[in-house]
């Protein structure tokens, strides 16, 4: 399941996007794990990229790493082993701030750090359980 401002990263870097030495293109129907690929015009290569997209404006360096998070094992796998790379992008002012990030953060100390994620899931109404406020 894809967010709204991913929606429009992903609309962005298929569509928008101009850059001398590489390109995306949405992935197939029989592919997994992964949102795009990123083809590289010079030698014709492909990866696999996940789409990271940040509601925010690219500032500083340390921006990239803010709430990037993995919500499936097969992303976490496929970015670890170096078959894909994220497309972290800024789409909180035009022009949209976009950047690589491989897994070359690793020999650079990042870490990956586990944390339980939960999701509610459940009926439609549960009247008596929230307040409006605005």
């Amino acid at each position: 399941m894809t967010t709204k401002i991913e929606d429009i990263a992903k609309e962005f870097l298929l569509n928008d996007f101009q850059h001398q030495t590489y390109e995306f293109q949405d992935k197939g129907v029989g592919d997994a794990g992964f949102d795009l690929w990123l083809l590289d015009k010079d030698d014709k290569s492909r990866i696999k990229v996940e789409l990271k997209a940040h509601s925010g404006v690219y500032s500083r360096p340390s921006n990239l790493f803010e709430r990037l998070i993995f919500n499936a094992e097969i992303e976490k796998e496929l970015f670890e082993k170096g078959e894909s790379v994220i497309a972290r992008v800024f789409v909180g002012e035009k022009p949209f701030s976009a950047f690589i990030i491989t897994n070359g953060i690793f020999g650079s100390g990042a870490q990956l750090e586990p944390e339980a994620r939960y999701v509610i899931r459940g009926k439609i109404n549960y009247k008596n359980t929230y307040t409006k406020i605005a």
